[in-house]
């Protein structure tokens, strides 16, 4: 029982820790799985040595080459191929030439022949037409799911067979989709499986330590606590005094090493054993309600040092009893609890088990199932754009200059309005006596192709130097602000020129190139003056109680 949970232990409460992921961890695995003990597998493999993988690979020799008989026989005995041994051998025995004609000539003879002889001639002749991935795809699907062979792999093997057929794609992305070549990338790219550490299910998790940083189970189980980390070898690097790369030093026997090999062995053996117990403290802070440390025994004495040393160490610290080892175990065991002092989690779990859960509202209800009608969407941000055709019925807006009075038939108007935007942005920037020789710099660049650079200057410092708009551009100014908000409950949106947040008021001002000014501010059209009042009531909603001071500025007369 989890007192802290208030129920029974489940194969998704324990998380088994191993020190490396070496033959160790996977008897480990199949020794849980012949046991019946659902479990998830080790945490990170190489995806080319697995069972089910060798299998689709071995098909993948066969349709390259089918005169490999190894490689047809692994084929044919797999799930793939569905055959016996005792089938194969009657095959195989005594036979003259290839596995794979003695299989095409007698094929007919039995029913398991002819399925294995059907499937590989049908992929045989789409080999040199089909992707790897369409290959894969059509081995595990049409016919080997058809005969039953996908089902027992997704079923004992499901992230395997699912990583080489995404491994197939990655592939195809950056290479022709050629089979050898999609073999030979494969097997040698070392391509890895990492299961997600919580995506395991109702099932046990077998991990390293270094993978299982971040994580926590009720239940952890340290079998792997009786050995040390290797040694480094008789080859070690030394780092240089002078600051330069590290010198490799090799020492193969005692007798030929010096005091300086000594102490840089001595170095290095401090800092494996500190990994060594930094790796301890990971492994033993894992488990949220119970520890479980184990080991076997091995052939020489328990090596000083390991976990299974350092802990019980620690034990003989602590009040812990001494009882009879469960069975099949003999022995003793050495235990250290606490009693659970906080009310159990059972609210939580008892949503998890409890009855049916209510159907949200978009499946229906019975008896008709009719799905309920989605939620009203809300209204998308509309931008301010005066010069759109949705806001003719708001009044005419200035005359604009037309290019062919001017004989500007590039259309260098438009042009001439970005650069003055552009100036009006990142002029104030500069401190004022520099502004207007950097604006004649820039504008003099060959990109800019603007012909009269003076008169534009010119025009974009009357706006700068301009009295009653110095706060917009002080050092509280700022260009280009997108604001978004609610105006009579529509939402607008849009980007203000240039805004001023002062202390006790907003000063906002919007720019109007390329047209020209009215003779009167009554004269203003309607349409401007819509959106600048939009702007203000985004800005008395974002900052209330300031007063709101807006602008339109007519760049060609500084008005």
């Amino acid at each position: 029982m989890l007192a802290s949970r208030g129920r029974p232990l489940r194969p998704g409460d324990v998380l088994v820790l191993v020190r490396r992921r070496n033959e160790f961890a996977g008897s480990l695995v199949r020794a849980l799985k012949a046991k019946g003990v659902p479990v998830a597998g080790l945490d990170r493999l190489v995806l080319t040595d697995q069972p089910a993988v060798a299998d689709l690979l071995a098909l993948c020799d066969v349709l390259l080459l089918p005169e490999d008989d190894l490689q047809l026989a692994c084929v044919l005995t797999s799930p793939l191929g569905g055959l016996a041994d005792d089938s194969l051998m009657h095959l195989a025995i005594g036979r003259k030439g290839s596995l794979w004609s003695a299989l095409r000539w007698r094929a007919r003879e039995r029913a398991d022949w002819a399925a294995a002889c059907d499937f590989i001639a049908a992929l045989l002749a789409r080999v040199d037409y089909a992707s790897p991935h369409a290959l894969l795809v059509e081995a595990l699907g049409s016919w080997g799911g058809g005969r039953g062979c996908w089902p027992g792999l997704a079923r004992r093997r499901p992230s395997r067979s699912t990583k080489l057929l995404g491994a197939a794609l990655t592939h195809a992305r950056s290479h022709p989709p050629a089979l050898q070549g999609f073999l030979q990338w494969l097997r040698q790219s070392g391509a890895e499986v990492k299961r997600e550490a919580e995506g395991s299910g109702a099932t046990v998790r077998v991990m390293t330590v270094h993978g299982a940083k971040g994580l926590q189970a009720p239940l952890v189980i340290l079998p792997d606590t009786t050995a040390l980390p290797p040694d480094e070898g008789p080859l070690m690097w030394a780092p240089d005094p002078q600051g330069g790369p590290a010198v490799p030093i090799w020492s193969p026997r005692r007798e030929l090493r010096c005091a300086a090999s000594d102490a840089l062995r001595a170095a290095t053996a401090a800092r494996r054993r500190d990994e060594h117990n930094r790796l301890l403290y990971v492994a033993l802070t894992r488990a949220e309600d119970r520890l479980v440390i184990c080991g076997w025994q091995p052939r020489r004495a328990l090596p000083e040092g390991c976990w299974y040393d350092l802990v019980s160490r620690g034990f003989a610290r602590l009040d812990g009893a001494v009882v009879p080892a469960a069975l099949p175990w003999e022995g003793e065991t050495l235990r250290h609890d606490c009693p659970q002092t906080r009310a159990p989690q059972r609210a939580r779990e008892a949503a998890g088990q409890g009855g049916a859960a209510a159907l949200p509202e978009w499946a229906g209800q019975a008896p008709d199932w009719l799905p309920a009608a989605p939620p009203a969407e809300k209204t998308p941000p509309s931008p301010l754009a005066p010069s759109r055709p949705e806001g003719v019925d708001m009044g005419p807006v200035p005359q604009a200059a037309s290019p062919l009075a001017a004989r500007d038939m590039s259309g260098a108007r438009f042009r001439r309005g970005q650069l003055a935007h552009a100036l009006l942005q990142h002029l104030p920037a500069l401190p004022p006596p520099a502004r207007r020789t950097a604006a004649l710099r820039w504008l003099a660049r060959p990109g800019n192709a603007i012909v009269d650079a003076e008169s534009l200057a010119g025009e974009v410092m009357a706006v700068l130097e301009h009295p009653d708009l110095a706060p917009l551009f002080g050092p509280q100014g700022r260009a280009e602000v997108p604001l978004t908000g609610l105006v009579g409950g529509a939402v607008v949106g849009g980007v203000v020129d240039r805004l001023a947040v002062l202390p006790d008021r907003v000063l906002l001002a919007d720019y109007k190139t390329n047209r020209s000014p009215p003779a009167r501010a009554e004269d203003v059209p309607v349409l401007y003056l819509r959106q600048i009042a939009a702007y203000r009531e985004v800005l008395r909603g974002a900052l209330p109680g300031r007063a709101v001071a807006c602008a339109l500025v007519w760049t060609a007369t500084a008005r």
